[in-house]
């Protein structure tokens, strides 16, 4: 049974509380799934949460304490009832990035930085909150979005494949490391590379074959049921070795002012992307149950939910596609399940870490090589050049940027890049000079349309407003239009029906623009001019100067005026 909406709460600090709503109206029949889909995303996700932690460099138990708080914090302000937020491969590959290079090494620095971190992206996120910025997600470049999951995946399966082949790699930077493991396949540990393989081989086939069967837990069983069966940890395979149980205690990361200067820049671009992952998510869930998100309160929870991972030794969270599909099949109808997620995450890290002391570091690794490969991108950016080939070059370029120069620079060059595209279209729209079509008006038929042009009038449009980027390119088109008529024009006709908004410099230029045509004979005509595009130019004079005459209700009705003259 699909949950209905509760009613809203009073106005108010409770509004901040969606799972005090949710709690007053909860339904017994409820429970079971919640509880049952609670008990899964769990069973599910402790695998994954420990091979993030390793991807940052910090040890397996402070993936589980990441996963953990926020499992109690979202529920109480998230406005979704299906999203289930943790660790994420993408917002973990981001902090690497930035973590890894600060630390140098020192697994306790690691620590600290990746708790600064969520602080930091757990505050933007709560500001972007507080000025209700929550929409700016619908304004992500898709091509940016595609390039940058596509170079981080490479990154992300190239930063395991010391683990797989079992050898010491020094380089970091996506190039330098596979030649330096093309030099070192020598020294390769094969019991280790063949249970690798092996296991990436299961990946595959369940993924072909039995694609509702959870990947990572399948491979964690089959890797924890090889090492003792066929004495692999004795043959040199690295296995995880003990984990502390109990819970995350309270840490404040120490202030470093030098660090959070160098860290600003990732924690914005772990806030956006854990922001524009989280609303996508929560809506699609949110059309298939017929329910409603609110932008601004998933930036809030968000944002806490970061805070709290980063005071209690966590790292930046997300909403986790995975866990959150994992949840909706196994009928999950509210944020309870993630309570009991919660819950059965306290338990095994209260007694039954010891389960996974002899699981394989491959295993782990094999793990992220899989979820990396899923994030690969190049059939999307296929399509995407079969009908934008300017986009697929934007995400091309920033898939490269983030190989050579890194995750960050990467995603600057790709939004960048998209910028100087965007200016590109606002400063040269598209334009058309009308032909008429016998019997059925006038058109944009291209350059080489079969429609006819009228002699002496020149009809013309513009696919945009008329703004200070592109008035120039407007006047210029016009100049080169009037001198390439076959015949002297006597009126110039501006369609402005794409006309929705005129700036002051524009209006400037279209004052100098009709004195120039005048001047050369030619009579400024204007057809389609909406409402406010009237007024604007009544109210800065240029209507008094066309005088009423030279307004026209459609194309069609200058055109009657201009033959009647004519004749």
């Amino acid at each position: 049974m699909t949950p209905q909406p509760s009613p809203a709460p009073p106005a108010g600090w409770k509004d901040y509380l969606p799972g005090r709503t949710l709690l007053r109206g909860y339904r017994r029949e409820w429970f079971w799934p919640d509880t049952l889909a609670g008990l899964t995303v769990c069973v599910v996700m402790i695998p994954s949460v420990i091979a993030y932690a390793g991807l940052i460099g910090i040890p397996p138990q402070f993936g589980l304490y990441a996963a953990l708080v926020p499992l109690l914090i979202y529920p109480l302000f998230g406005s979704s009832r299906q999203v289930i937020v943790g660790p994420d491969i993408a917002i973990s590959l981001l902090i690497a990035s930035a973590v890894i290079p600060l630390a140098k090494g020192d697994v306790g620095q690691a620590v600290a930085l990746a708790g600064l971190v969520a602080l930091m992206s757990g505050g933007i996120l709560l500001l972007g909150a507080r000025a209700r910025i929550g929409a700016v997600a619908d304004f992500l470049s898709q091509p940016v979005l595609v390039g940058y999951m596509t170079g981080a995946a490479l990154i992300l399966m190239a930063s395991q494949l010391n683990k797989l082949f079992g050898v010491n790699l020094s380089q970091s930077d996506f190039f330098p490391r596979l030649l330096e493991l093309a030099r070192k396949l020598a020294t390769t540990h094969w019991p280790t590379l063949v249970l690798g393989l092996v296991l990436l081989a299961v990946l595959l086939a369940l993924r072909r074959w039995a694609p509702k069967v959870p990947p990572s837990l399948a491979v964690c069983l089959l890797a924890g049921l090889a090492v003792p069966t066929f004495g692999l940890e004795s043959r040199g395979v690295v296995v995880v070795g003990p984990i502390p149980r109990g819970w995350p205690s309270f840490a404040f990361p120490p202030i470093d002012w030098p660090l959070v200067r160098q860290l600003f820049p990732a924690a914005l671009s772990i806030a956006f992307l854990t922001y524009t992952e989280a609303i996508l998510l929560a809506r699609a869930f949110a059309a298939k149950h017929k329910c409603e998100v609110n932008p601004n309160q998933e930036l809030m929870a968000l944002g806490l939910a970061d805070i709290a991972a980063g005071l209690f030794q966590g790292f930046a969270v997300t909403g986790s596609q995975a866990r959150t599909a994992i949840n909706d099949a196994a009928g999950g109808q509210t944020q309870v399940a993630s309570l009991v997620a919660a819950g059965m995450l306290a338990l095994f890290l209260s007694f039954l870490t010891p389960l996974i002391v002899h699981l394989p570091v491959v295993a782990l690794a094999v793990i992220l090589i899989y979820g990396g490969s899923t994030l690969v991108e190049f059939r999307r950016m296929q399509r995407i050049n079969r009908f934008y080939p300017r986009s697929a070059g934007v995400a091309a370029l920033t898939t490269l940027g983030v190989l050579v120069a890194g995750v960050i620079p990467g995603i600057l060059i790709g939004v960048g890049l998209s910028l100087l595209g965007m200016i590109n279209s606002l400063s040269h729209p598209a334009d058309a000079v009308l032909r008429e079509v016998a019997g059925n008006g006038f058109h944009d038929l291209g350059e080489d349309g079969p429609g006819q042009t009228i002699p002496g009038l020149l009809i013309y449009r513009f696919y945009a407003p008329l703004m200070f980027s592109n008035v120039g390119h407007f006047a210029a088109r016009v100049r080169q239009l009037v001198a390439a008529s076959t015949s002297p024009v006597q009126w110039f006709l501006l369609d402005a029906q794409a006309i929705t908004e005129i700036d002051v410099t524009a209006t400037e230029s279209l004052h100098a623009l009709r004195e120039e045509l005048q001047g050369q004979g030619i009579e400024l005509k204007i057809a389609h001019a909406n409402r406010p595009l009237r007024a604007l130019l009544e109210r800065t004079g240029l209507a008094g100067e066309l005088q009423e005459t030279s307004f026209y209700s459609s194309v069609h009705e200058c055109v009657t005026a201009f033959r009647s003259r004519v004749v």
